[in-house]
């Protein structure tokens, strides 16, 4: 008897899926994490620093972290409404108190990243320009001391950013492992998997 391939759509047993909505805007974040990644890599430390060229590079940047801000919002909304699909049967109590760590602080994550970039740009002196709107600061920010705009500017940087980087391995890292080890998810976030009705 051949052995069932992980790719192709799980018996019933395996629940349902996400919403379409949700899926949407599953991709829409994660694509908006990479762009964001690259531009943060990109104006920080390929080009050269205070050139125009960085300054575009940052106005797209601060740009799409506000839209990512919007649309994590968004996303939040409609997981309370809409209450994810349990987990795999089967899996044990370690891997589900990995996986709910694991989701939990992506949100926090997507929600602090965004509203750190948006506290160091309000502890700036130029405008915040939103795709070319006025975008608004955040309230008492600009008295900021340099010592405290730079810790503000490195745990943005460095120490959020590389905590996203490791917990987004794990998040693809486990569900990988639960594609071939009999439990398989990703048909829950990948329409082209999903079981057909």
């Amino acid at each position: 008897m051949t052995a069932a391939s992980p790719w192709t759509a799980p018996p019933v047993k395996f629940g349902r899926s996400y919403s379409t909505v949700a899926v949407a805007l599953h991709w829409i974040i994660a694509a908006l994490i990479a762009v964001q990644l690259g531009l943060g890599w990109y104006m920080n430390e390929v080009l050269p620093d205070h050139s125009p060229a960085q300054d575009q590079v940052t106005a797209i940047h601060i740009s799409v972290g506000l839209t990512l801000l919007l649309v994590v919002v968004v996303r939040i909304i409609w997981r309370l409404l809409n209450p994810p699909p349990p987990l795999p049967a089967g899996l044990a109590p370690w891997e589900r108190l990995l996986s709910r760590a694991v989701h939990v602080l992506f949100y926090v994550l997507m929600l602090v990243i965004p509203l750190s970039g948006w506290a160091l740009v309000s502890g700036g002196k130029d405008p915040i320009s939103f795709w070319g709107l006025a975008w608004p600061k955040i309230p008492g920010l600009a008295a900021l001391t340099h010592p405290q705009h730079h810790l503000l500017k490195h745990t943005h940087v460095f120490i959020l950013i590389w905590v996203l980087v490791l917990n987004w391995g794990l998040h693809v890292a486990g569900a990988l492992k639960h594609q071939f080890d009999g439990k398989p998810v990703l048909w829950r976030m990948i329409p082209f998997l999903k079981p057909k009705a």
